[in-house]
């Protein structure tokens, strides 16, 4: 029980805690010290997220062949009986198409249309009543050893149960309709140009009426190409670094006459791309660049709980603000990371002959000094002429070659990684997640420095507590003394005045 100054008159509690005051003074540097590493594990985690989010949503889609094709490819004349799409294999070779026939699919239909009113909730009883049980069997590939897949429903089961059974089966590879208004049953095998595709079971034939002598076997296509006859088992084929997707027969078509493909060299798609990275590049770099190079205020320290009492709440923003600048002020790890993107894109480059092909040579260079690196498309016509000239080294310059050589993308990529690895070492961060929200792991660096300084203020601060329990025992005793004084004076004084 305290005693606050009844007989001796003095403000025991104002003196406790002016006594206090300096023996607090370790405890509140202990407290600055876990805010000041707090807040700069927040600019990691910033930092972070804005280096992920870069490297996974931006330079991830960057990487990507078809984000670099430099090719184009256009049909004249027939325009009806295929389209085209240049991939980065691509080559200048003109080509002349002639479609004779398209892949089929196998396929069955019923031979005739089944009872009236037959829907998807007619039971297979209903439609054939001689049976309790169906089966049907599809079978691939050659008689003497087929792959097989097989089916069994009851009369119960309605049209709608087969059409989701035979669907849902991946391994079936088929495809069931009904037609409700021409009241007949169509299976069709997924896959196109096989001809070794069989059906068999009494679904078919007793409560579907098909008569399975009239499968129409799966046909592969049948195409022309400067001369060279194609027969691929789809309606797509890759020539000449050219997909070709066959729409109709040349002859079925309005013009009938041929396709004639040209290939070039246009690079509106790389350009497009190269545009977004200058961008998205220098978005991450400034976002660093503003941190390391952030006025660091070293007189603002974290304010303590008494600080903060006599200060209004836009002062308390105002003082914090200054407070966390600068935390990450030239910090190693972002300094370094700067430093070798720039590195990286000043020294990629591709030979050809006694020619360099890098990024200055196409037209792409950095500001001034004072802009940290920012990289400029100074001259689109030159990167235009660039690709026109020499598109395949300017594709490998980004996105490297088949012979596993890489290039600014994925170098860019993986140095990335190692900066986030960094990160996650030192402030607990996670490399594959730009959520700024998940929990820190505490194993890290910082998050250990952490855990020590919470267990040294914990300690500190019941250590406090004693020291001021103390100085309360020690003003409750002197009261108590000067009270038995005041009461041994009151008698002495009653005793003289009889």
């Amino acid at each position: 029980m305290r005693i606050s100054g009844l007989s001796s008159g003095m403000d025991i509690d104002n003196i406790v805690q002016q006594m206090m005051t300096a023996k607090r003074a370790p405890l509140n540097k202990l407290n600055q010290n876990k805010q000041i590493l707090e807040w700069r594990r927040d600019s990691y985690r910033a930092m972070n997220s804005a280096i992920v989010d870069f490297r996974q949503n931006k330079l991830s889609n960057f990487r990507k062949v078809t984000e670099m094709n430099v090719y184009s490819a256009e049909v004249s004349g027939n325009k009806d009986a295929i389209s085209v799409r240049a991939t980065t294999s691509a080559n200048p070779v003109s080509m002349e198409v002639e479609v004779r026939s398209l892949a089929t699919q196998t396929t069955l239909k019923s031979s005739v249309a089944l009872p009236e009113g037959t829907n998807s909730r007619t039971k297979l009883g209903n439609l054939f009543a001689g049976e309790t049980e169906f089966d049907f069997t599809v079978s691939r590939g050659s008689e003497k050893s087929p792959v097989q897949q097989s089916f069994k429903f009851s009369k119960d089961d309605t049209i709608q149960d087969v059409l989701t059974k035979i669907n849902s089966n991946d391994s079936a590879g088929l495809f069931a309709t009904y037609d409700e208004a021409g009241r007949k049953f169509i299976i069709n095998s997924k896959e196109y140009g096989n001809d070794t595709v069989r059906f068999e079971g009494n679904l078919l034939t007793d409560a579907f009426g098909m008569d399975l002598s009239k499968t129409e076997n799966g046909q592969p296509a049948n195409v022309v190409i400067n001369g060279a006859t194609y027969k691929p088992s789809s309606n797509q084929l890759t020539v000449n670094g050219i997909e070709i997707t066959l729409l109709k027969k040349t002859d079925e078509t309005a013009s009938k006459e041929l396709s004639t493909i040209t290939t070039k060299p246009d690079g509106k798609k790389a350009i497009e791309t190269i545009k977004s990275f200058i961008e998205e590049y220098n978005n991450l770099i400034a976002t660093l660049n503003s941190k390391v190079s952030e006025q660091k205020y070293r007189s603002y320290l974290p304010l303590t709980e008494d600080q903060k009492k006599d200060m209004k709440e836009d002062d308390i923003k105002n003082w914090e603000a200054r407070a966390k600048s600068g935390l990450l002020r030239n910090d190693e790890i972002l300094v370094e990371s700067l430093s070798s993107m720039r590195t990286l894109l000043s020294s990629s480059s591709i030979k050809l002959g006694d020619k360099t092909i890098n990024l200055a040579s196409i037209g792409i260079t950095t500001g001034e000094y004072t802009e940290n690196g920012k990289l400029y498309l100074r001259d689109e016509t030159k990167l235009q002429q660039a690709i026109e000239d020499n598109p395949q080294q300017v594709m490998e310059l980004f996105i490297g070659s088949s012979d596993g050589k890489k290039g600014i993308f994925d170098k860019m990529y993986d140095d990335l990684l190692v900066t986030l690895g960094r990160l996650s070492d030192k402030a607990g961060t996670y490399k594959y997640s730009s959520d700024i929200t998940t929990s820190l792991n505490e194993q890290s660096t910082m998050g250990k420095e952490l855990t020590d300084l919470n267990s040294r203020i914990s300690t500190l601060a019941k250590k406090l507590t004693q020291i001021e329990n103390n100085y309360y025992t020690q003003f409750t005793a002197m009261e108590k003394a000067i009270n038995r004084m005041n009461s041994q004076s009151a008698s002495l004084a009653g005793f003289m005045g009889q």
